[in-house]
């Protein structure tokens, strides 16, 4: 047996993944059969497919730690403190992600969201990420949290480079956001406020574990957290009422049909995804013995199709029901983001079949990907018809 004498990196299982959808469904399913769990001596690591033991790991953090896992070039990570800190840093900010704490500003997401449609339905054209999602997300990290990321065209470049780094496609860069929140924190200092950082250094006064430096951390890790997940799942929601029309008019007639397209979505279109976990100690997963140290990938995506939980898995199925779909986690370090991505996500899918009537591709520009991960949309330019009802 070998093994590598650095820790491996994120991108190296990609290259096994097909551009194909129809291809990884396939591949996942085959190895839900055949090899449900297999080992690559080269990497010293396991690869988790079935959704039985995908789960399994995730909820039992205390024989899979999230500490070891590859390092990603951040800072600081929700994802990535241990059990304990995870805990106790996390108590600080969860109370904002409760879904019912972010419905109860649906009034002003919906604001933006329309303020954001209005020049797309003067011009009848789109660029989705740069005029639709991040500037709905800074927008709204801004209303949450005080957080500032100033510069025209800033925030979308910071939010990319950091998703990279979580990806591992990019390299490590992030002392200027870390310097800009830096700089805030010291405002915070000199003049308090009602936002986060106000709060944190408040909290820190009372309990010195919270460093300074572990704010201005936390706060770079709250401003990803569901960011890009939201971007792309709108990107990959716009790519396919451009491809299936017929899906968009669905939605128009029945907007209640949205929370349960968004479900299937996360599902279907995130089946790139992973995460890397490291055992703490000798313990046994789908019959294999996994020795302490060696590193776990449990394939979220392939679970999403395992036939055992998601009959016809095969089939992109807005009506799906139950949906108890991994994409983002499970257990205790599920994304802390994912209730921001479900609630903005259907403001903005409700606001784009309200105010449009059709959407498809712009022929002049088309739709382009980071060139390491086809999957990872950088640009979508939509051209669109304004329906009758015009945005109020």
């Amino acid at each position: 047996m070998t093994s590598t004498s650095s820790k491996p990196t994120r991108d190296l299982l990609f290259p096994e993944l097909s551009d194909s959808i129809e291809e990884r469904i396939a591949w996942f399913q085959q190895m839900q059969k055949n090899e449900p769990l297999r080992f690559r001596p080269e990497y010293n690591l396991w690869e988790v497919f079935r959704y039985e033991d995908v789960s399994h790991v995730l909820k039992n953090p205390d024989t899979f730690s999230v500490t070891n896992k590859t390092h990603m070039g951040l800072p600081f990570s929700f994802g990535r403190a241990d059990i304990p800190e995870h805990r106790f840093l996390r108590g600080f900010v969860a109370r904002s992600f409760v879904p019912g704490n972010i419905e109860s500003r649906a009034p002003e997401f919906t604001s933006m969201v329309d303020s954001l449609l209005a020049p797309a339905l003067a011009s009848g054209r789109m660029e989705t990420l740069g005029e639709l999602c991040f500037p709905l997300m800074e927008r709204v990290i801004g209303d949450m949290f005080g957080l500032r990321i100033t510069g025209a065209g800033r925030f979308r470049e910071w939010s990319d480079q950091m998703f990279g780094q979580l990806i591992g496609v990019r390299s490590p860069d992030h002392a200027d956001v870390v310097d800009l929140f830096t700089e805030q924190l010291n405002e915070r200092k000199r003049k308090p406020s009602d936002d986060l950082m106000s709060v944190l250094l408040a909290e820190r006064s009372k309990d010195g574990r919270l460093a300074e430096e572990k704010i201005v951390h936390m706060c770079l890790d709250l401003a990803t957290a569901g960011n890009a997940p939201l971007s792309l799942m709108l990107a990959y929601a716009i790519a396919r009422f451009c491809l299936d029309p017929e899906l968009y008019q669905t939605l128009r007639r029945d907007p209640s049909l949205i929370p349960g397209a968004i479900e299937e979505i996360l599902r279907y279109d995130f089946s790139w995804f992973n995460l890397w976990r490291t055992a703490r100690n000798d313990t046994v997963l789908g019959g294999h013995e996994i020795k302490a140290g060696q590193y776990v990938v449990v394939w979220d995506s392939a679970a999403n199709f395992d036939e055992t939980y998601f009959p016809h898995a095969e089939r992109f199925d807005i009506r799906r029901s139950p949906n108890p779909h991994l994409t983002f986690g499970q257990g205790m370090y599920i994304c802390l983001g994912l209730p921001l991505v479900r609630v903005l996500g259907r403001i903005v899918l409700e606001r784009l079949v309200a105010t449009f009537s059709d959407i498809r591709f712009d022929a002049e520009k088309p739709m382009r990907s980071l060139d390491q991960m086809k999957d990872y949309i950088v640009s979508l330019d939509v051209v669109l018809t304004p329906s009758n009802a015009a945005v109020s």
